[in-house]
């Protein structure tokens, strides 16, 4: 899973307007984690490195979605094809709903295919939230996961660099 989240992040560097970098009024660090699965250590070591000086954080991960012939809808609908997701919900975190709404408006003034769903697993940006970043998972949805056959669809991952730019953009 981790490379499709990895592929967004460099899509979204290697697109970046370098004048529109040089006007942000803010820092903007993008990390490479390592190690999620067993423990966020790889988040860990980059809260701790960074410490309190992170405001939020746009975990890139993973959505597991329930669009698949044997799953149910009511839970993790979020179709493959129609837009990066953002996480309003999972076991680690809630995404504060002003920010939800924010990301949302975000999306919709740059035309950006977004979704919203809630999930189960967690996220990176879990290990910023207790030194004060508000935690703004966002990803791209997929069957299947931690499998040999992991079904996602590219324009997904292009929904979300391009969401990642424009969340950057973004006051």
């Amino acid at each position: 899973d981790d490379r499709a989240g990895c592929t967004a992040l460099i899509l979204a560097v290697r697109e970046l307007n370098p004048a529109a970098i040089a006007a942000l009024k803010r820092k903007v660090i993008f990390v490479w984690s390592v190690r999620e699965e067993v423990g966020l250590d790889g988040a860990r070591a980059a809260a701790a490195n960074l410490g309190p000086s992170v405001s939020r954080v746009y975990a890139v991960d993973t959505f597991v979605s329930s669009d698949s012939p044997l799953e149910s809808p009511r839970f993790a609908d979020t179709p493959i094809g129609d837009g990066a997701v953002i996480r309003a919900l999972d076991n680690a975190s809630v995404t504060p709903p002003a920010e939800t709404d924010r990301m949302l408006a975000i999306a919709k003034a740059r035309k950006i295919p977004v979704q919203v769903g809630t999930t189960n697993g967690g996220n990176d940006g879990s290990a910023l939230t207790g030194l004060g970043a508000i935690d703004v998972p966002i990803g791209w949805p997929l069957r299947y996961s931690h499998s040999p056959a992991e079904v996602i669809d590219l324009r997904d991952v292009r929904s979300l660099a391009s969401l990642i730019r424009a969340a950057i953009a973004a006051p």
